[in-house]
């Protein structure tokens, strides 16, 4: 039996989480794995106001968890840039491995991250690291993106990322609520934070793509690289136009190889009803993919909470402490994007009721070459809305468009652009 010296650093929710594991499975997962996950060491500032903390030696030094000649493994808990970003690396530095579940850091960071690995591989061959839990929970993406995947085959991924917003998008779709209504909600749950702009905006979901696409791909991605939009646009009636059309609205986080190219987006997009990705609801995360040799792939699941986030820290740890912990990237090359992508698009404009707000958009999009397939005004007193579905246009065209069509006296609401996915398989 391998037993291995854990330091914990942050014990907030997931890591009150992890020490639940420990203490309640902790001669099942020695026995299943044949490794003997101990905790050690814990750093947090508060931990005089944690009882639970009072067997593993507390503190409020880092850096005193880090030196510790009986932790082996760093498990970073603590979340943002820093001091999590200086702890990893020392970590790493010194030869110890390191657990984190800060996709953040892992997205803003890697380069650094890999480079501090090879330097502490030189005390330590083992060095290395373990982040399952930074990218959907307790759903394995990670692990999966160079172990089942591993011949580098990767076609596309196009997945539901963020738990937050899909239980807004659910509640909004299902119960006929405004988006502000749905959010209440989602915070009242626990699913969505008191300032949830980092969710609701696509950023959060931007992070966790930029992470499995340097895994998929080979290439160095950062969030910044990603054409993000969030969710926070549109409203109810955009979710009963869409259920009339036959599909649903998610927010998707997408990659796709074009050539020698990558397309990488998180934004709000229409897909048929029967695709499988309309089924994940609530706070459910999925990522379908399509690799050339494995064929194509669901995964769905909880992808967020104490315990599932935890689980996928403890799945790090054993794989870290059987030694089966493989390579997680390659040697990774520059990032080529897809700058501009053609789609099809809904639109929603909000207009003042007079004659020729029609005959106007039209004259806009057409001079811009989009092309009308379908266009509906809604009855009521103003303000109305017009819905126009589009033919194939550039991602360019459309942003010149639209911008040109709000600022115009007719438009009485920044106008709601959705994408249109159509393949009905799920490839996307």
């Amino acid at each position: 039996m391998k037993e291995i010296g854990i330091g914990l650093l942050g014990a907030g929710t997931v890591g009150r989480g992890l020490i639940e594991i420990l203490e309640t499975e902790g001669e099942r997962i020695a026995s299943r794995t044949g490794v003997r996950p101990v905790l050690r060491r814990v750093a947090d500032r508060s931990f005089q106001k944690k009882p639970v903390l009072s067997a593993y030696a507390p503190t409020a030094s880092i850096d005193e968890v880090i030196d510790d000649p009986s932790v082996e493994l760093v498990v970073e808990l603590m979340g943002g840039l820093d001091p999590a970003g200086t702890a990893i690396l020392k970590a790493l530095r010194a030869g110890k491995s390191v657990v984190t579940a800060n996709k953040a850091l892992i997205a803003a960071r890697s380069a650094e991250i890999f480079e501090a690995i090879a330097e502490g591989r030189k005390k330590n061959p083992a060095t290395t690291i373990g982040f399952e839990a930074a990218v959907g929970g307790a759903l394995p993406l990670v692990r999966n993106m160079r172990l089942i995947w591993s011949a580098g085959g990767m076609q596309r991924m196009v997945g539901i990322l963020n738990g937050t917003c899909n239980f807004i998008i659910t509640r909004m779709q299902d119960d006929g609520m405004e988006y502000a209504e749905a959010l209440k909600l989602a915070q009242q749950k626990g699913f969505a934070e008191a300032d949830p702009s980092f969710d609701v905006s696509g950023k959060d979901a931007a992070q966790k793509l930029a992470i499995l696409s340097m895994l998929a791909f080979d290439v160095s991605v950062r969030d910044s690289d990603i054409v993000v939009e969030g969710i926070e646009s549109f409203h109810r009636v955009d979710h009963e136009l869409a259920r009339k059309m036959g599909r649903v609205i998610r927010l998707l986080a997408i990659a796709r190889r074009v050539d020698d190219r990558l397309l990488l987006r998180v934004h709000p997009a229409m897909i048929p009803a029967n695709h499988l990705l309309a089924d994940v609801r609530d706070e459910f995360n999925a990522l379908f993919i399509e690799e050339r040799y494995a064929g194509p792939s669901l995964i769905v699941g909880r992808g967020a909470g104490a315990l599932p986030t935890a689980a996928a820290v403890l799945s790090d740890l054993v794989a870290i402490g059987s030694g089966s912990a493989n390579r997680w990237v390659g040697d990774l090359q520059p990032l080529k994007s897809l700058e501009d992508a053609r789609y099809r698009f809904y639109f929603r404009f909000r207009t003042v009721d007079r004659p020729g707000v029609l005959a106007r958009i039209a004259g806009v999009l057409a001079e811009h070459d989009i092309s009308i397939a379908t266009m509906h005004q809604e009855e009521g007193r103003e303000p109305v809305d017009v819905v126009i579905v589009t033919h194939e246009a550039s991602e360019s065209a459309v942003r010149s468009a639209v911008s040109k069509i709000d600022g115009g006296e007719i438009i009485l609401a920044p106008t709601v652009v959705i994408r249109m996915e159509d393949n009905p398989d799920a490839s996307l």
